[in-house]
C-alpha cells in the first residue's frame, strides 16, 4: 500500500508540473508568440486543458467518468507531444517551445518541451493505470 501512495504522489507531481508548465507557456504566448497554433488556437492552450482534464480525472469519484476524462486528456496531450516531437526532429529544431526559457528556441541547445511532454505522458499513463485506474476497476468488480 505504501508504494501506491508514492506512485500517486509522483502522478500528482507530474500532472501538476505539466499543467503549470502549460500555464507558463500559455502566459508567454499571451505576451508574445511562444507556441504554434492549430488553426487559430495556440497548442499550449490545448495542452494545458488536456493536463487539467487529467487532473480532474484523478479527483472525480465516478469511475466511468474518471476513465473517459483521463483518456481524452491524456490522448490529446500525447498526440500533440508526439506530433510536436516528430516535427521538431524533422525540422532540425525550432518547432516546440524550449525548456531553457527561450521562446521557440529548440534549435538553441535547450530541451524542446514537446520531448519532455512526450516522456511525461508515457510515465503518467503508466502511473494512472497502476494507481487510480486499477483501484477504480477493483471497486467495480462483483464479488
Amino acid at each position: 500500500m505504501r508504494a501506491s501512495r508514492i506512485f500517486d504522489f509522483i502522478l500528482w507531481a507530474l500532472l501538476a508540473f505539466g499543467f503549470l508548465g502549460g500555464l507558463k507557456i500559455s502566459y508567454e504566448n499571451i505576451t508574445g508568440n511562444a507556441c504554434p497554433h492549430i488553426g487559430f488556437v495556440p497548442i499550449c492552450y490545448v495542452v494545458t486543458a488536456a493536463y487539467a482534464l487529467m487532473i480532474v480525472s484523478v479527483i472525480i469519484k465516478h469511475n466511468g467518468c474518471k476513465h473517459y476524462a483521463f483518456a481524452i486528456g491524456w490522448s490529446t496531450a500525447f498526440i500533440i507531444a508526439l506530433v510536436g516531437s516528430i516535427a521538431e526532429i524533422a525540422a532540425g529544431g525550432g518547432v516546440c517551445p524550449a525548456a531553457g526559457g527561450e521562446v521557440r528556441g529548440g534549435a538553441s541547445g535547450s530541451i524542446p518541451l514537446c520531448f519532455a511532454s512526450l516522456a511525461m505522458c508515457l510515465l503518467i499513463l503508466a502511473l494512472f493505470l497502476t494507481g487510480p485506474w486499477r483501484r477504480a476497476c477493483k471497486r467495480c468488480e462483483v464479488q
